[in-house]
């Protein structure tokens, strides 16, 4: 079912580098790299400074869209990667069953701003559409451009960088938005180019892994939150989570227990109106770092729910969650974003996406 052509200049031996400066953003990038570029926002005094991978060249056996390494707000370092390895979908009807896709594959879409390479975009504000945009404005399916790569959007106090991404008949969505004032909204839209299941009530998920690294790799705390029972649990082995009933607005945090510096974890109202179910298992997951840990070992369509934390996964290596203590080690939280498709409806977008808010004051 997978077909991908895949057209590079470096077969003709040609290396695309280029450096792009303006008053607002500063990304250098050298296309079919890994990483793909480097970004500092404001230009001259940044508040960000992060890489940035291109999906095409993103980690996990499937690919992960459009990945952040290396990211510092202020000085302070919050990610060292932060990405979607897994990705699945789930039908109602019959002859689609469910698929585990593979999020490697650029799809085009419209922008101005393409620079030297045609693997960055570095666009006016407001300019740049997707298929989950033209889906919303009243399209039907079809790609609104021919740019395949990142797009950055400087709106003064939020960065924005987009990626269009398609799995067959899917097209996926992200945007990471970087604000001023050190929050992140990790941004995923599920949209579709053709007809072809998508008329099927299915259900979407994106899990996210965020690879923290507050301060440094090690010595991250992890709290789980409910403010209707008020409550606040320390998490100290590995272990899967829901937000259970979303009226009681639980959230996560994960803090540096040194420095105090840290991140909240807020399920938008979006994520929350699709409970778990048996397909999709898990709110979100709490995890020690380990680099052979990427996804679920899932390498064909048919492998598609999510397996954590069950023996054997799929590629019948030990589960990523199995009760390792977390005391003083390096963490991974994972989290689920996901969208109900209702039938009849082939081109609906859904967005969804945590809120990441910044903890402790940022010197």
């Amino acid at each position: 079912m997978r077909l991908t052509t895949l057209l590079t200049l470096a077969v003709f031996g040609l290396a695309l580098t280029a450096t792009r400066t303006t008053a607002q953003v500063d990304v250098s990038y050298t296309c079919n790299a890994t990483p793909t570029g480097h970004a500092e926002w404001p230009a001259g005094n940044p508040l960000w400074t992060f890489d940035f991978v291109n999906a095409p060249q993103s980690s996990g056996a499937n690919g992960s869209g459009l990945e952040i390494r290396n990211a510092f707000y202020n000085g302070h370092q919050v990610f060292n990667v932060a990405h979607v390895p897994i990705l699945n979908v789930e039908y109602d009807g019959s002859g689609c069953s469910c698929f585990r896709d593979w999020f490697d594959q650029e799809a085009g879409y419209a922008t101005d701003g393409v620079q030297s390479g045609s693997c960055v975009a570095i666009a006016t504000p407001g300019v740049v559409e997707t298929t989950c945009d033209s889906n919303e404005a009243g399209g039907s399916g079809g790609d609104p451009g021919s740019f395949t790569g990142t797009a950055f959007e400087d709106f003064g106090d939020e960065l924005v960088l987009t990626s269009n991404q398609q799995a067959g008949w899917y097209r996926y969505r992200v945007k990471w938005h970087f604000y001023a004032d050190g929050r992140i909204w990790p941004e995923f839209s599920f949209s579709a180019a053709s007809a072809t299941c998508t008329s099927q009530t299915h259900r979407h998920h994106a899990y996210w892994r965020f690879d923290f690294d507050l301060d440094g790799a090690d010595g991250d705390v992890v709290r789980e939150i409910n403010p209707m029972l008020g409550t606040e649990t320390t998490f100290t082995s590995e272990d899967v989570r829901t937000w259970g009933n979303p009226a009681d607005g639980i959230f996560w945090d994960i803090v540096d227990e040194t420095s105090g510096f840290g991140y909240q974890i807020v399920p938008s109202s979006s994520d929350l109106m699709l409970p778990i179910d048996s397909f999709s298992k898990l709110d979100a997951a709490v995890a020690v770092y380990d680099p052979t840990e990427i996804e679920d070992g899932a390498t064909i369509l048919s492998q598609c729910p999510i397996n954590l934390d069950t023996e054997p996964t799929y590629d019948g290596q030990d589960p990523i969650i199995n009760n390792e203590p977390l005391a003083g080690q390096d963490i991974v939280f994972w989290y689920r974003s996901s969208a109900n498709h209702q039938g009849g409806n082939p081109w609906e977008c859904d967005i969804v996406g945590p809120t990441l808010n910044p903890i402790s004051a940022v010197a």
